[in-house]
């Protein structure tokens, strides 16, 4: 079907134009549309009988993807290839006209697969966030006050859980379980939700300044302390998804991480599932606020 729709991503606005997939029921994109932005990226969408193969020099594959790149500064993102399945799409960027995607399918391969997925993550949204002044960020995060606490770390080590405690303890509101997108514009950390929330079923809209970022890791006690700027760089940046095949990208990752850490306190709290981790927390950002002479979170 032919349409149009802008999707509301961070500080962003993509549109997607051609012809869409067929909303699933489920689908979280629906809680992001927007219609009163002009959009930063326009991504066209085609479909086809078949994708052509790679073309110029081979940059990035895995077992799902596949990217190449061509001697006039054209890039292809192909899909598909575990098995020796055929692609089933394709996504081609230009150096000259980055604001510009095409995505072409095909539409078979469309049918058991989440129109989510290809409405975002076949355009390679982390490149289009790190050339905006924005990072895709592995963390969970609750808004309280009008401000954001984003709980990350390694999968499984609890950042839902401790959102959760942060909701059913302080009344705070969780707005996603598993990414947030960060954005360092105007000397500031925001948080915004976003489509991404993996496993877990927390997936609002929602946007606020960054009180702190608390890295996890689970312990038969509670405990916390502040991170060095190195310690925290090099946390936060292994929490940043990025394009390993492009050093731009790298150095994008390491250059928010650093920026986050110098604009925001980042803990290390080693914790128990228990009211006494949302205790420890709490108090230690209540005395370093109550330091600086700021207005408690």
């Amino acid at each position: 079907m032919i349409r149009e729709i802008s999707v509301r991503l961070g500080a962003i606005t993509v549109r997607y134009t051609g012809e869409l997939p067929e909303w699933k029921e489920n689908s979280l994109v629906r809680r992001f549309l927007t219609a009163d932005r002009a959009p930063d990226v326009t991504v066209n969408l085609t479909p086809t009988d078949r994708i052509d193969p790679p073309e110029g020099r081979l940059l990035w594959e895995t077992r799902e993807q596949l990217v190449s790149r061509t001697e006039n500064g054209t890039a292809h993102y192909h899909r598909g290839i575990w098995d020796d399945a055929p692609f089933f799409a394709r996504l081609t960027r230009r150096d000259a006209s980055p604001e510009r995607l095409e995505v072409h399918f095909v539409p078979e391969h469309l049918l058991h697969r989440n129109s989510d997925s290809m409405l975002l993550g076949w355009v390679e949204m982390e490149r289009l966030f790190h050339e905006r002044q924005q990072a895709l960020f592995h963390a969970a995060w609750v808004m309280r006050e009008g401000k954001a606490l984003l709980f990350s770390g390694a999968c499984g080590v609890g950042k839902s859980t401790q959102a959760e405690l942060w909701h059913t303890y302080r009344g705070a509101r969780i707005i996603n379980g598993d990414k947030t997108c960060l954005s360092f514009h105007n000397g500031g950390l925001t948080a915004f939700g976003t489509p991404f929330c993996g496993s877990s079923r927390y997936c609002e809209d929602g946007v606020a300044p960054v009180r702190a970022i608390v890295m996890l890791e689970q312990a038969p006690t509670d405990t916390i302390r502040r991170l060095s700027l190195k310690e925290a760089v090099r946390a936060l940046a292994s929490q940043m998804p990025c394009q390993k095949w492009l050093a731009d990208d790298v150095a994008a990752v390491l250059e928010y991480a650093e920026l986050a850490a110098r604009r925001v306190p980042v803990y290390l709290l080693s914790c128990t599932k228990e009211e006494s981790a949302v205790d420890l927390l709490d108090q230690t950002l209540k005395e370093e606020e109550s330091y600086a002479g700021t207005t408690h979170f």
